[in-house]
């Protein structure tokens, strides 16, 4: 398989992982919003280290999928998207704002914004006119 393919491939893969995570830490953020008051048996998923770990784990992938697609196709969208995304999540954390339905709404536009970050990156390899062969 060319290396452009197979580079194409794990492209996809991170950025599939990428909005996967974003989801993920959205309906997290979401379900701690909703139910933390009314179930206190959950308190772990309100434990700031699993915000921090999502937020890592969504800034390393991103930074992995869409520096090089950055790199190979020139479009920026993806990066400004993922900026904001970050960016947003980041002053929530460092403010501690607690979970109420603000925060909710950051979060979703936060995640909102990676998801779409990742899947325009994944679309600009399927539109490429680089002239490599991608998938």
């Amino acid at each position: 398989m060319p290396p452009s393919v197979e580079h194409s491939r794990s492209a996809h893969s991170l950025d599939t992982v990428g909005a996967t995570t974003s989801f993920v830490c959205a309906v997290h953020c979401a379900i701690v919003a909703i139910f933390l008051g009314a179930a206190p048996a959950i308190p772990f998923l309100a434990s700031t280290w699993i915000d921090w770990a999502f937020l890592g784990m969504s800034s390393a992938v991103g930074l992995a999928s869409l520096i090089p697609g950055y790199r190979l196709h020139r479009a920026w969208r993806p990066l400004a998207l993922f900026a904001l995304g970050i960016v947003l999540l980041l002053v929530l954390r460092l403010l501690r704002v607690r979970a109420s339905l603000g925060e909710m709404a950051v979060v979703l536009v936060a995640a909102s914004s990676l998801i779409a970050a990742h899947w325009i990156n994944r679309g600009a390899s399927s539109r490429c006119i680089c002239g490599q062969q991608h998938d």
